[in-house]
Formats: C-alpha cells, sequence, structure tokens
C-alpha cells in the first residue's frame, strides 16, 4: 500500500506556515493537517504558496471552529455550522480531502459554556434526539461539502471525550441518514484501541463505504512504535479495502519532536 502520511499542524516545527509545511516534509512526511482558524480563508493564498514552494499537500482540516454543533443553545449550533462551512470553502480551495468535526466533543468538553439536549424521553432520548439534529445539520454541511468536491469527515471518539459516538457503526448510521457523498467519516486508531472490539475488522466491515481519512496515534496517545497498536494489522485491513486516502499523525512526541516523528514516519512505511 502506498502510504501517504500527514501529521497534525502542531506537529510541525516554525512559525509560518512554509517553515511548518518544509519541517513536515523534512521528517519524511507528504501533507500537513491545519488547525481550523476563524480568519482561514484570508491565510489560503500563504498556504498554497507554501505548499507549492515546499512540496507538502495539505491532506485535511481539523476544526478548531467556534461555537458546538450538538449545543442546545442555538447560536452555538449556528456558529459552529458557519465555521464548517468556511472550512470546507478553504479545504477545497487548498485540494484538501476534507474537514474533520467531532460533533459531541465541545459540549461535554465546556459544561460551562454549553448545554447538552435534554432527555426527553419516552418520546426520545438524550441520544436518540442528537442523532436526529446531526442528521438534520449534517444535511446541510454535507450538502455544501458536496458542492465543492470535499466532505465533511466525522470523528468517533472515546467514551471520555464524547458521551456516545464512539465507534464507527456511528460514524456509519449518521452517513447513512445524511446520504450525501459530502459526508463521510475519519477512523482514529486510538479512539478505535480503546472502544473497538478489533480495529482491522472494523476498518474492514466500515472502510469501504465510509472512511476516508484516518488518525494515526499508539495506544497511549504517543507515536506509533511507543505503544501497543498493530498498525501492520490495520494497515493490511486499509490495503484489504483499497483505502488510498491520507493517514495524519495526531499524537504526543516522546523525546525530540523531530528525531521521533521521523522515526515514526520510517517505522509506519517500513509496516505498509
Amino acid at each position: 500500500m502506498e502510504l501517504k502520511l500527514s501529521a497534525r499542524e502542531y506537529a510541525a516545527i516554525g512559525q509560518t506556515y512554509e517553515q511548518k509545511m518544509q519541517s513536515m516534509v523534512d521528517m519524511g512526511y507528504d501533507a500537513i493537517e491545519l488547525t481550523g482558524r476563524p480568519d482561514l480563508l484570508e491565510v489560503v493564498g500563504e498556504i498554497a504558496d507554501a505548499s507549492r514552494n515546499t512540496g507538502c499537500a495539505v491532506s485535511t482540516i481539523c476544526s478548531g471552529g467556534r461555537g458546538a454543533l450538538m449545543a442546545a443553545e442555538r447560536d452555538a449550533r449556528d456558529l459552529a455550522v458557519a465555521d464548517l462551512k468556511m472550512f470546507l470553502t478553504a479545504a477545497a480551495e487548498l485540494g484538501a480531502n476534507g474537514v474533520i468535526y467531532a460533533p459531541l466533543i465541545a459540549v461535554k468538553m465546556n459544561p460551562d459554556q454549553y448545554t447538552r439536549l435534554p432527555d426527553m424521553s419516552p418520546w426520545k432520548s438524550v441520544e436518540q434526539a442528537e442523532m436526529e439534529l446531526l442528521a438534520e445539520l449534517g444535511r446541510d454541511i454535507a450538502e455544501h461539502a458536496a458542492g465543492l468536491g470535499v466532505c465533511v469527515l466525522w470523528e468517533p471518539l472515546n467514551r471520555y471525550e464524547q458521551w456516545w459516538f464512539n465507534r464507527l457503526e456511528n460514524g456509519a448510521a449518521l452517513c447513512d441518514l445524511v446520504d450525501s457523498d459530502g459526508c463521510k467519516i475519519m477512523a482514529d486508531l486510538f479512539h478505535m484501541s480503546i472502544e473497538e472490539d478489533n480495529i482491522a475488522a472494523a476498518l474492514r466491515q466500515w472502510g469501504p463505504q465510509y472512511v476516508r481519512h484516518v488518525h494515526l496515534a499508539d495506544s497511549n496517545r504517543a507515536t506509533p512504535g511507543h505503544g501497543s497498536t498493530d498498525f501492520a494489522a490495520a494497515f493490511a485491513a486499509l490495503e484489504e479495502i483499497g483505502f488510498d486516502g491520507y493517514m495524519a499523525m495526531e499524537c504526543s512526541t516522546r523525546g525530540d519532536k523531530a528525531e521521533d516523528l521521523t522515526r515514526a514516519a520510517q517505522l509506519l512505511r517500513s509496516l505498509a
């Protein structure tokens, strides 16, 4: 399998986009995963120039957007939708695959700022109401994405970071409800190591139709090689299903950042 490696922007070294992207190339990576910012469209030209000058592609944008898509507060939802659409526009201009969004983390991690939807049993449980709201908002966001030729990439997280939407099957169910080419999911091997019964089996089951991006981190959230995740088995499953997207490091480093990220890239390429 041809491994197309990316890494989160925080893993890069340097202050300017060109410095960051050059550091990615120097450490053995093909692309960078940008962190969303409110003025992203204003710096798209600078990022595109940096990409051309360094040969470092933009794989994806990880939403650092404002608001909270699943908050009970309408203004928080509206702001999150607006930022997501703006990031998707930037992704299209930069040739990226799409924008990553974990639907419930903002509400769970900011209880003083946002309110979770109420329990409306026996009419609807909290989870049922959240799924229906997410599908309704997701259709609007996915339509915007599909029109630009990119995807919104919904991210299942472990139970400690969001109450549910923890497994690939949750993302697949959302994609079925939204029913749009602009709606796909991202598979994060760290979260999968907690929530899935078997990482490779989950990728084989849900990957062909739904998975368009992968995050890489070992079982302890460090760079690959420091934990117990079987990356070779995961890569074999991805090759079997014909996955050809980017895989981005989202992890902590040990020791010297550049040395550890270089080592991790070499290790992953030897396993692919």
